[in-house]
């Protein structure tokens, strides 16, 4: 910028004295008046035509990944090549909207010279220092300057990406002890014997209570009577996630609400059974359905935290009635978390859902976000002894089932809640 203002400095003086200096040499027919007028406005045209030619050989692009966690610093590359075939390009100023970050205008400064057919690589670093969500990065202005630096032409490249912002996850405590063990080392995949896999192990006579999507339709013509196919057993542990997205539960406003909690604790989770190795996938319905299929990784799990930021408590279906139209999703020995946006549930339906769990042999985990803990948005708060002692019942009958699970209430902390080892254990 201070390179700007003397230039501008320069330019306006020089075109200040051009006309004195021109009506003199006119006036007192001084030719060498005349011709330094001349000169000067010949450079001034020279310098104003230059800069705009080499912007117009330049391109740029940016590279980065396109996500990061909440308060990560993320590097950012940006490429500006000289395409032209002659003349280099000198000055060069690039500006960048880093959406994420609360100093979102990043600069950078190529002084040059960029020679033609050349390419120069600057870069910067961006900090997520905004709340979880989408933000656009770009576009991108690019200033090119003549030799002399007299003047400047700028041109804006639309070149905008979205930038996914994660919430900040933590470790969630005991979780490793819901049926896996935390490795990131090579591991059998399946077993050869009659299971849940997606590995083809044969065919077999039909059983009444087997799957009818099960059935082998050639082998069954074949044979003429039904036959279905056998896979076999899944040794990688499943994790599956329940979410609640009932507009019915919503309660308090920004860092202080149920969406809040409810995506902050829910990625926890899913990060946490990434980290130690497990499929996971995650079902919710809101106004938009959220559908993670199952997958591991980190690849997938930027996948499953990208579905979680997009979601929104504006759906009408409870969480219980989630579980019961996806149940048949779960395999036999993995683990299942619900995560629901109140503790208003009834005990009969979440005994139902729990030993729907039992018959498949399949791990509970219960996770409930006390709403009558935040401010009320569209109904009357709970007086807060009454909401206490709803807590303290479900509290005793998770304890009374030996079932896993935590109320996380507003007064408290998520990472504090979350790191709390006797939370997690039946």
């Amino acid at each position: 910028m201070l390179e700007s203002a003397r230039a501008s400095l320069y330019r306006t003086f020089l075109l200040v004295a051009l006309a004195p200096v021109a009506m003199l040499g006119v006036t007192f027919r001084m030719t060498s008046l005349i011709a330094l007028a001349g000169a000067v406005f010949a450079l001034l045209v020279f310098g104003w035509v230059s800069a705009r030619l080499r912007l117009r050989g330049l391109a740029v692009r940016r590279e980065l990944y396109p996500s990061a966690f909440e308060e990560d610093a993320v590097a950012v590359d940006v490429v500006v090549e000289n395409r032209r075939r002659a003349g280099a390009a000198h000055l060069l100023e690039l500006a960048d909207q880093f959406g994420p970050g609360m100093a979102d205008r990043q600069l950078m400064l190529e002084p040059g010279p960029l020679a033609a057919m050349r390419r120069r690589r600057l870069s910067y670093t961006g900090f997520c220092s905004r709340h979880w969500g989408v933000y656009a990065v770009g576009p991108m202005e690019l200033t090119a300057g003549d030799a002399l630096g007299l003047f400047h032409a700028t041109r804006t490249a639309a070149n905008v990406e979205m930038f996914s912002v994660f919430p900040r996850v933590h470790e969630v405590a005991g979780l490793e002890r819901l049926g896996a063990i935390a490795s990131l080392s090579p591991q059998e995949a399946t077993a050869g014997r009659p299971g849940q896999s997606a590995v083809f192990l044969g065919a077999r006579d039909y059983r009444p209570g087997d799957d009818l999507r099960r059935i082998h339709w050639p082998a069954t013509a074949r044979r003429g009577s039904p036959v279905v196919k056998e896979y076999e057993v899944d040794l990688v542990p499943y994790f599956t996630l329940f979410l609640d997205l009932d507009r019915a539960h919503r309660a308090g406003t920004g860092r202080k609400s149920t969406l809040e909690y409810v995506v902050r604790t829910a990625s926890s989770l899913v990060w946490s059974a990434v980290r130690r190795g497990d499929v996971v996938q995650a079902f919710a319905e809101g106004a938009r359905p959220l559908f993670v299929p199952p997958g591991s990784g980190e690849v997938h799990l930027a996948v499953a935290l990208n579905e979680l930021i997009h979601v929104a408590q504006d759906g009408s279906t409870p969480v219980m009635d989630v579980v019961e139209r996806h149940v048949a999703h779960l395999p036999p020995g993995s683990t299942a978390a619900v995560m629901s946006g109140t503790v208003a549930v009834e005990h009969a339906r979440l005994a139902e859902i729990l030993e729907m769990f039992r018959a498949r042999g399949v791990r509970p985990l219960l996770v409930f976000v006390n709403g009558w803990s935040f401010a009320p948005v569209d109904k009357w708060p709970l007086p807060k002894p009454e909401a206490a002692e709803r807590c303290r019942e479900l509290g005793f009958f998770l304890r009374s089932r030996g079932v896993a699970g935590c109320i996380v209430s507003a007064e408290v902390e998520l990472e504090t809640e979350l790191a709390r080892p006797e939370l997690f254990t039946s």
